[in-house]
């Protein structure tokens, strides 16, 4: 080479290394293309001008220089051809591997993009375009790794590696692997808590796309907080049932905790939802049973290596998750049943009442399993009556159990005290305890508690019980029957409305139950009764269903004692002929108006002094309705007929009801409460009487009464 070629080609050179800086591909183009007619074998040159001819989108030539280089240096060592030209000049390695991509040459492509990552941090898009074919193939575990590698690899483009891996979420919700990319990346960022009150806020604010919504469900399990990820899941499966992502993302969570069977359930939901891809749903089957297998072939070796160094207690705890992953198992609840028994000698041989007493009860629960188990059990608790009271006594005081368990030691504890007719009081202070705090033994302790109460004839207490009681779904056998014992107790001690509500209930269900329908028949039937005057008085606590949420069931009894300790001597001294509680009141009648206007007046003011003591907690607020009317009396006492129904309406009545007339009382001035109301039958019988201080309130409606109704108030202060 002539030392003006060697100028001429030092000058080429300048001008490609200045325009590819730049990034002016027709000026590298020009310069490196004189420079190959004067030097063909500059890898530098080809390198650049490959690069140029890409971005310009003439791939054929930047295919053709690639060859070219390829030919001219055949070198498998990429780290040696680094060291050798330098970094610098290994773009066309990726332009070749660029150009495969792009004509569909995939496994050529993913050849250049394998050696090109013994470069490190160089060209990322090795790593973006590997993941792009794989995406192309339908392999999304490795695009996700690719996604991964960009992460840990480029840490510059660690935006482009998360998105890509929340772009495969929308592509294949069910592809584990993307989640534990984007956790590892998050972890090892130290990004993931804010990622995750990012998305929590997200879904809080009803934001968040699926991507998002399942991302934060993975991280949480991820991050071992499941019953987050549970909490999340079971809303958003609420939300919408017949998502079959959120039904596997269930089944999956479920299968991580041993919830065998409800991960199967959640499984089976997902495959009706969507057929279409039946084969995978199925490949996740057979690994759900597979799992199992392998849960219960651990758990059996576990409760036979117990049991050979005389661990009962782990024996039980391991036998019991046995039969959480298969509850239908007869194998595990006999050995289940065995190991208890066998641990309850072993207690109470050592002293451990306590522990025995928990077993006993334990053992109790498993009494299809042997038909021995029972009367075994009857046995041993009547062995062990008082200490049991002593020990769940100490249970309850040394606050070391809560929730359904303290309640189930609370239910115990009131059956022993009933049963053996002690300390009864103790026993329903037990049961409302229970029933306050809610939980699996809440609808128990409410019937037990009513049974209670109705057999001791305190009716007004056991009627609210009754009440919530009937209110529940009538849903299975031990329902039913429980609602059926209910039924008859109050059919016998006088409540032949609640009886009717009862077995109307078990009826809807059941048309076949026991003898229901001729318990209907007798309560329903006609049976005549005297026809007598009377002034019917129906008197109301105001607002009692608030009061209760405020201040709790407990309050609310003491706030209806304190009104009955208040009424009951006013109803006789002023000669009551009958009463009966409404539940949050009462039905009185009384031989003339007067003595029922009396007795109202007389309570209303009682009341007022009663409220004026109270420094905190509930007052009492009342709404009498008083009408005077012929009613029939039933043999067993009760009253009923047209008029005894007209001072429930009275009673009622709101200010939307009243027909406002000119120069009377408005619609905004209508008393709410501490309100004597009365009819004009009542009216015209006290008129003449002038004690009294009367006022026109206005015309009204009362439902499914004919005609319109004057109805007047009397004031508790004299005129």
């Amino acid at each position: 080479m002539t030392f003006y070629k060697f100028l001429g080609i030092s000058k080429f050179s300048d001008g490609r290394r200045k325009a590819y800086k730049e990034r002016d591909w027709d000026k590298v183009i020009q310069y490196g293309e004189m420079e190959l007619k004067q030097d063909p074998g500059n890898i530098k040159a080809l390198n650049d001008l490959s690069y140029a001819y890409y971005n310009k989108q003439d791939y054929d030539r930047a295919l053709s220089l690639c060859e070219k280089i390829y030919e001219l240096s055949p070198q498998e060592d990429l780290a040696v051809q680094v060291q050798k030209i330098g970094a610098r000049y290994m773009r066309h390695h990726e332009v070749l591997g660029e150009i495969y991509y792009l004509r569909g040459r995939d496994d050529d492509a993913l050849k250049i993009f394998e050696r090109l990552k013994t470069l490190g941090l160089l060209f990322s898009k090795k790593y973006s375009l590997s993941a792009e074919i794989h995406i192309r193939r339908k392999d999304y575990c490795a695009a996700a790794k690719e996604y991964l590698n960009m992460a840990v690899n480029c840490p510059r483009h660690f935006n482009e590696a998360t998105s890509g891996l929340l772009d495969l979420v929308d592509t294949d919700p069910l592809n584990d692997a993307s989640y534990k990319a984007l956790f590892e990346i998050y972890t090892a960022s130290n990004q993931l808590q804010g990622i995750i009150s990012s998305y929590e806020a997200l879904c809080r604010s009803g934001k968040a796309k699926d991507r998002f919504l399942f991302t934060l469900i993975y991280m949480y399990h991820l991050s071992n907080e499941n019953d987050k990820a549970l909490t999340l899941l079971r809303k958003e499966v609420e939300q919408r049932p017949d998502d079959p992502h959120l039904q596997v993302f269930l089944c999956k969570l479920l299968q991580a905790l041993m919830e065998f069977s409800q991960a199967e359930a959640c499984l089976k939901k997902a495959i009706s939802l969507d057929s279409q891809n039946r084969d995978r749903y199925s490949q996740l089957y057979q690994a759900l049973v597979d799992d199992r297998k392998v849960a219960e072939q651990k758990l059996k070796a576990a409760v036979s290596d117990h049991l050979r160094h005389k661990r009962c207690s782990e024996a039980i705890k391991t036998c019991e998750q046995l039969l959480q992953i298969n509850a239908k198992s007869k194998a595990y609840q006999i050995a289940l049943s065995s190991i208890i028994d066998k641990s309850i000698t072993i207690k109470l041989e050592e002293g451990k009442i306590e522990a025995a007493v928990m077993l006993i009860d334990r053992l109790a629960t498993l009494e299809e399993v042997n038909p021995d188990i029972p009367k075994k059990v009857e046995t041993l608790r009547e062995q062990l009556s008082d200490r049991r009271i002593k020990v769940y006594e100490g249970m309850i005081s040394g606050g070391k159990i809560k929730g359904d368990e303290l309640n189930r030691v609370r239910f115990e504890l009131s059956g022993i005290y009933i049963d053996k007719d002690r300390d009864t009081d103790r026993a329903v202070s037990l049961l409302e305890e229970v029933i306050k705090s809610g939980g699996q033994y809440e609808n128990d302790s409410r019937y037990r508690i009513a049974i209670h109460l109705l057999k001791a004839r305190d009716l007004d207490s056991a009627e609210m019980h009754v009440q919530k009681f009937a209110a529940l779904q009538c849903s299975d056998e031990r329902v039913k029957s429980q609602m059926y014992e209910l039924g008859v107790v109050c059919e016998k001690v006088g409540l032949k409305h609640q009886a009717r509500t009862l077995f109307k209930k078990i009826l809807a269900k059941d048309k076949a139950f026991k003898d229901v329908a001729q318990h209907l028949e007798i309560l329903k039937s006609p049976d005549g009764g005297r026809e007598i005057p009377a002034a019917i008085m129906v008197l109301d606590i105001c607002e009692s269903s608030r009061m209760m949420d405020l201040y709790g069931d407990k309050a609310t009894y003491r706030l209806k004692n304190a009104l009955e300790g208040i009424a009951f001597p006013i109803f006789k001294d002023c000669k009551s002929d009958f009463s009966k509680s409404t539940g949050d009141g009462f039905l009185v009648t009384f031989p003339n108006s007067k003595n029922a206007v009396d007795a109202s007046i007389r309570i209303l003011k009682n009341v007022m002094r009663y409220n004026s003591k109270i420094a905190d907690g509930p007052e009492i607020h009342l709404r009498f309705g008083i009408h005077f009317g012929a009613l029939r009396v039933r043999p067993d006492g009760d009253r009923h007929g047209t008029n005894v129904n007209i001072p429930f309406r009275v009673e009622g009545l709101k200010e939307k009801d009243l027909i406002e007339v000119e120069g009377r009382i408005s619609q905004k001035n209508f008393p709410v409460r501490d309100r004597i109301l009365i009819t004009e039958a009542v009216k015209y019988d006290i008129s003449k009487d002038e004690r009294y201080n009367i006022r026109y309130v206005g015309l009204f409606e009362l439902r499914n009464i004919t005609g319109m109704h004057k109805i007047y108030a009397v004031l508790a202060e004299d005129k």
